[in-house]
């Protein structure tokens, strides 16, 4: 059997997936995409994507911050942009890309229109990650070494077979959505510090969206699209892909979200500094230096982390989430990242920018510690370099944030409530917290979906 076939059947015929790990994590998923919605919305990005597709359909899908809906996928479309806008969401370690800014998005829209339950929309998003996880693991990690934006590409194949599971296709049925939502992927890391980034991920949940009802009325495709020629890994991987042997064993035994998980983010920017950071972090509390102390800092990361982090002196907000001087400049003033610090006037400021010249990133030499460690894991070196002459280093494995470092609901909470701010007052705050913790007992998706839309009406109660 080839593998698709194997991962058609399973989406299409494995029982509900009601195992609590499983369901416990992807409640905190949707709970942590709820913050990053609510913080994104407003954000330039969004708020274009909906200018464009406002006339392109009244429908019942939720948008963030609307009073009036909109077809499933230009809801998708808009939501998904919003969710990955400030690049505080999610990452899926097999993908190396955002998959919940794509997958959730995409879900919530469809569950609305169908009028899904709460758990229905959980169990497709829990499907929809074990089919990006396993297709992610058999054409590997070049893909995205290459350039390829794997919340896009990837993503559209993975949120096809989320929203499959959704609608209850047959298997050719969601077959064919998998092999559609291979037709739309695209994208490149080339974007990066632009708006086009975050609408990546809008873009791969109106994809997965189309493909999925394209599939339900018949609309048919390539019985293959990953492992013949002119597929998925011989296209994208070039020739380096793992391949899928093996892999239908797997489907399910754990599932991947049990596996890998998803790395929750503490600082809102790209993900490749945050081991960077909290290196510089650690090592301050540990030795007790002050800024003026500091000589230089010299971050090491994979070449991978190197691209992406391409920008040494931002312009704007867009880059400045790109930048590692910006990282560990706000680090080393501040203690921490926030949102506003991702403002165009916080990108001006002089003091900020007065620490860019002693603020270097490279990658590791051929022989390092840090080269034994998986790339797709982002560790980092910090070292940071004193007048005195000493050099304090720190290796980090694991930023914290990942699952081997979780964040505490504590944290999770508060990193709810920050996003929140100024958004939702405390009232309506606890609603959805509430909403949120029961999210899989839902009879139906909307009572959750709808409290999200009249975020503007409620900042201006929270403001007055």
């Amino acid at each position: 059997m080839a593998f698709i076939d194997a991962l058609s059947e399973w989406i299409a015929t494995e029982p509900p997936l009601k195992r609590e790990p499983a369901v416990l994590r992807a409640r905190e998923a949707f709970a942590d995409i709820a913050g990053c919605l609510l913080a994104g919305a407003a954000d330039e990005a969004p708020q274009r994507v909906l200018a464009a597709v406002r006339s392109w359909g009244s429908g019942p899908a939720s948008v963030v911050g609307e009073a009036e809906g909109l077809a499933a996928p230009w809801a998708a479309l808009v939501n998904g942009t919003a969710a990955h806008a400030l690049d505080f969401d999610d990452n899926f370690h097999p993908q190396a890309g955002h998959a919940t800014a794509a997958m959730a998005p995409a879900l919530l829209a469809l569950g609305e229109e169908r009028e899904a339950s709460g758990f229905a929309v959980l169990d497709a998003y829990i499907a929809g990650l074990e089919a990006l996880g396993r297709i992610s693991e058999g054409l590997g990690l070049a893909h995205y070494e290459r350039g390829w934006h794997s919340t896009s590409t990837l993503g559209a194949i993975g949120v096809a077979a989320a929203c499959a599971r959704l609608l209850g296709l047959d298997v050719a049925r969601t077959r064919a959505a998998i092999s559609i939502g291979f037709s739309t992927a695209a994208g490149s890391k080339l974007q990066f510090g632009t708006m086009a980034k975050p609408m990546h991920a809008g873009l791969a949940a109106c994809h997965g969206v189309m493909a999925a009802r394209l599939a339900e009325t018949g609309v048919t495709a390539t019985h293959d699209p990953l492992e013949p020629a002119w597929g998925l890994c011989d296209l994208f991987g070039a020739g380096s892909s793992p391949g899928f042997q093996g892999l239908e064993a797997r489907l399910g035994r754990p599932l991947a979200i049990e596996e890998f998980g998803l790395k929750t983010k503490v600082h809102p920017n790209c993900a490749s500094a945050h081991a960077a950071i909290d290196g510089v972090l650690d090592l301050r509390a540990e030795h007790g230096f002050e800024n003026k102390d500091i000589d230089r800092v010299e971050t090491v990361i994979h070449t991978v982390g190197c691209g992406n982090l391409r920008y040494g002196d931002p312009k704007t907000e867009l880059e400045a989430r790109f930048s590692m001087p910006y990282a560990i400049a706000l680090a080393l003033l501040y203690g921490r990242l926030t949102l506003a610090d991702f403002r165009p006037e916080a990108v001006r400021r002089p003091e900020v920018r007065a620490w860019y010249p002693r603020i270097h990133v490279r990658p590791p030499e051929p022989n390092s510690a840090l080269m034994q460690i998986e790339p797709a894991h982002e560790p980092a070196e910090a070292i940071v370099h004193l007048r005195n002459g000493r050099s304090l280093r720190k290796v980090v494995t694991y930023a914290k944030g990942v699952p081997e470092r979780p964040m505490s609901d504590d944290e999770r909470a508060t990193k709810l409530a920050d996003c929140a701010a100024g958004v939702l007052d405390r009232g309506a705050l606890k609603t959805l917290k509430t909403v949120l913790d029961r999210l899989d007992s839902l009879d139906r998706v909307d009572t959750f979906t709808r409290l999200l839309r009249f975020k503007k009406d409620v900042a201006a109660r929270a403001a007055s």
